[in-house]
């Protein structure tokens, strides 16, 4: 008789049982990575929107509006807020992206922060220069 004992196919749905149970892991993990970037381009690109903004006005805001932005301007898995820190006079300021949702599963790095200095930070269990894209 010509086809496929049933011994041959539970061998092939073993095999492919593994190979997805190596896979699917690494893949959640790439994309976890991946949405990382959105959050520190979101805060390089408000750090820029900062820049422009104390230009025209000689200060700084903790506004989002008035950068033309919102607390989703990183995407769907990470908040934004811009804040002044206390003693500074409006001549600050730190931007942070929290992590939200499916992404608070990436313990790494579950928010970024940048501030006027250009100092970059991160908290989790990853370093800063792990979070911001360093290998």
């Amino acid at each position: 008789m010509a086809g496929f004992s049933l011994i041959e196919l539970m061998i092939v749905v073993v095999i492919i049982s593994i190979l997805a149970a190596i896979a699917i892991p690494s893949y959640r993990q790439y994309v976890l990575r991946g949405h990382r970037t959105d959050a520190t381009r979101a805060l390089q690109d408000l750090a820029s929107r900062q820049e422009n903004y104390f230009f025209s006005n000689n200060m700084y805001t903790n506004n989002l509006s008035l950068l033309g932005a919102t607390s989703g301007v990183a995407g769907q898995y990470f908040t934004v807020s811009v804040s002044i820190p206390a003693g500074s006079s409006s001549t600050d300021y730190l931007i942070t992206a929290t992590a939200q949702g499916t992404q608070v599963q990436d313990s790494a790095c579950t928010a970024f922060t940048l501030a006027r200095s250009g100092e970059k930070g991160s908290s989790g269990t990853g370093t800063a220069d792990t979070c911001w894209g360093g290998r």
